[in-house]
Formats: structure tokens, C-alpha cells, sequence
């Protein structure tokens, strides 16, 4: 088994790279997030789905979001992991998911609440240590918070359009 407090030693023991391409969940002025994606990811230019380099770079981290989310949400199939780290999303759709994703919040914080401005999940959730299925394709961002805040983001990807 394992435990949020395992997944959270495996989250502070990794060197998070700064990623200059989620553009999306950027706030004005910002140039970078500290993220790291797993799994699959949608190629440039739409040329199809592989897997992302950086299951090769994280392959223990990979390993144990794995196992994590097969025992808490046992009958959900997820392609990619998100890990964002101390990042607060600006306001933004998760255009290439597919209809719902998991999330949780992991770390000592206070605040960071997950905010949707439309849909049926309309308002402020608190994802600390706690799951939350969720339709990325309403806007949504985080509220500031303070302390160590980790979000794990499995989802499913829309393929892309055939030209």
C-alpha cells in the first residue's frame, strides 16, 4: 500500500525542472511552473500521442503515482500525471483531457483551493489530501495559498483531429 505520506516524500525528494510550455496556467508576468508531466503527451503539431520523456527521467516518481492512484481510484484509466509543484494555475480550460480527471493536493499548506467559475462543480473545493473527480474543460484555477503544495492530475487525453 501506499500512503499520501510516501508519495509526498517521493514529490519532496524530486528536482522539479521549470517548464516554460503550459502557457495556459500561467498569471500575467509568469514565465514558468515548476511541472512535471508522466505518461503519455500529445506530440507537436498534432502528430499523435507518446510517451513523455520524462518517464525515462522519473522513473521511480512515475512508478509510485502509478500504484497510487490504481489503489484509490482502482477502476480509472489515466494516460498522463500532471505534477505541478508550488504553482497557483491562473484561469484556464484543460483543452486536450478528456471529459474528467482526478486530483489531489498533497504537502502543508493553507489555501490552494481548486476554484470552477461555471459547471455543475461551480465554486471553491478543497483538494488537501483529498480526491476530486473533475471536468477540466470548465475554466478553473487555484486560489493563492501558502506552505509546500504538490497537485497530482491524472487524465485521459483527447486525441488529436485527423486533418
Amino acid at each position: 500500500m501506499i500512503t499520501k505520506q510516501q508519495v509526498l516524500k517521493e514529490l519532496e525528494n524530486t528536482v522539479f525542472p521549470l517548464n516554460e510550455t503550459r502557457k495556459n496556467i500561467l498569471k500575467k508576468g509568469q514565465k514558468h511552473s515548476k511541472n512535471i508531466t508522466l505518461g503519455k503527451v500529445l506530440m507537436m503539431y498534432g502528430k499523435g500521442v507518446a510517451n513523455s520523456r520524462n518517464n525515462v527521467k522519473y522513473p521511480q516518481l512515475l512508478k509510485i503515482l502509478k500504484a497510487f492512484l490504481k489503489q484509490e481510484q482502482p477502476k480509472y484509466r489515466f494516460e498522463a500525471v500532471g505534477v505541478v509543484k508550488n504553482h497557483a494555475s491562473a484561469k484556464h480550460k484543460d483543452k486536450y483531457n478528456t471529459t474528467y480527471s482526478y486530483i489531489i493536493g498533497l504537502g502543508n499548506y493553507t489555501g490552494g483551493e481548486l476554484v470552477f467559475s461555471d459547471g455543475a462543480q461551480k465554486g471553491a473545493h478543497n483538494i488537501k489530501n483529498k480526491w476530486l473527480k473533475f471536468n477540466g474543460s470548465f475554466e478553473h484555477y487555484v486560489k493563492p495559498f501558502k506552505g509546500q503544495r504538490y497537485t497530482l492530475v491524472y487524465y485521459q487525453l483527447k486525441k488529436p483531429k485527423k486533418k
